[in-house]
């Protein structure tokens, strides 16, 4: 095995390209690698839990629906076969008001299920919000299955949103020795430590 270095190699962002039996590669530090490692476990451990509660948000929903299935059947019954009673008449209200208060329920835990299920679509999978904005939660539901179907995972973050090294631009690098530049990078390097 044969490793070509040159001068030139060294990287701006403190990595080092090289050509190890002609094939080129470049080399980072290892701490970058962990940093990136340690965020998509993050992740991943968020989006298992954001599943795990949209689970348990879903049984609820059906416990809900079936609820008010129930709810509307014994109205149903209790509508037929009351007749013109008072007494009836005053327990179908009260049942027409759970039936509300029961879709209100399932109206806002569908509303909360949606919304978890966006959340995790444009956090986790950053997915466009405005391509999800007017989806229905079946089909938010088949999405998140999709990606996750196709092995998608988080994206890792750009931590400071310069897309790497100190910050400088390739202009303040311009006309620099090879010896400068690699000065410049050891410099950074023991600000960053």
């Amino acid at each position: 095995m044969t490793i070509e270095i040159q001068a030139s190699d060294l990287n701006q962002d403190g990595s080092v390209s090289v050509t190890i039996d002609g094939k080129s590669v470049k080399l980072v530090k290892e701490s970058d690698l962990g940093a990136v490692k340690a965020q998509l476990k993050d992740k991943g451990d968020e989006v298992t839990k954001l599943q795990t509660d949209v689970a348990s948000v879903n049984m609820k929903v059906s416990d809900y629906h079936q609820d008010v299935l129930k709810e509307r059947a014994s109205k149903e019954t209790f509508e037929k076969s009351a007749g013109e009673s008072d007494t009836l008449k005053t327990e179908v209200e009260g049942l027409k008001t759970k039936v509300a208060d029961l879709e209100k329920a399932g109206g806002e835990n569908a509303t909360k299920l949606t919304d978890r299920v966006k959340l995790i679509l444009t956090d986790g999978f950053k997915v466009d919000p405005e391509k999800i904005k007017e989806m229905a939660l079946e089909d938010l539901e088949r999405t998140e299955q999709a990606l996750i179907l196709t092995g998608a995972v988080p994206k890792p973050a750009n931590y400071d949103g310069k897309g790497g090294g100190s910050g400088s631009s390739p202009d303040d690098l311009a006309g620099k020795s090879p010896l400068a530049l690699a000065t410049l990078g050891y410099e950074q390097d023991n600000k960053n430590k």
